[in-house]
């Protein structure tokens, strides 16, 4: 939200710079960073696996928030608000951050369901954090001990529905907000 807000308001030379970050971040597919880093780390830490998801997974946010900074711009209340003296930092918390706010907070809620389902996966590899209980470890632990060739459903079902039903959870919630932001959605 930071670099997006930033890069869509100065514009310049420091859109650019961080427009070139944010797709470069964009081409390498974070699942497999964050492989990379599981394998080449190998502490099993639960935090570990959490900061290379949140640092994996922000330039979509990042592009659609520069975006929609972009086109406020230049707007008339932005004009008004730099002839009044607002510095910039001021400009973007107070007069460009309130339109993009419903946003970023349905982006937040995708970026939740995301790294739920980021992070089940590399547990089920095996790669995942070994501190703590994860329902991907859940299926990992099933995986390993052949639960679905002998048909012990129970120890895999619950733990794969839990995952389904939260981020199906979330991805309904994010319908509904989006319903209660967009006006072109409401009946």
């Amino acid at each position: 939200m930071i670099v997006g807000l930033f890069a869509g308001y100065v514009g310049g030379i420091a859109d650019e710079i961080l427009s070139f970050i944010t797709n470069i971040f964009t081409i390498v597919p974070p699942f497999v960073i964050l492989i990379l880093i599981s394998v080449s780390i190998e502490s099993g830490a639960a935090s570990v696996t959490g900061v290379v998801i949140g640092l994996t997974s922000w330039p979509w946010t990042a592009r659609s928030v520069r975006a929609q900074a972009t086109s406020l711009r230049n707007r008339d209340h932005i004009y008004i608000a730099k002839i009044s003296g607002f510095s910039a930092m001021k400009i973007i918390v107070f007069e460009i951050l309130p339109y993009v706010a419903s946003y970023v907070v349905m982006a937040f809620i995708i970026q939740l369901a995301s790294g739920i389902l980021q992070e089940s996966a590399i547990s089920m590899l095996g790669l995942g954090p070994t501190d703590t209980v994860t329902l991907g470890r859940m299926l990992n632990w099933a995986i390993m001990a052949e639960a679905p060739r002998i048909g012990a459903w129970w120890t895999f079902i619950p733990a794969a529905g839990i995952v389904g039903f939260v981020t199906f959870s979330l991805y309904l919630i994010n319908i509904g907000m989006d319903e209660v932001f967009n006006p072109k959605l409401r009946s």
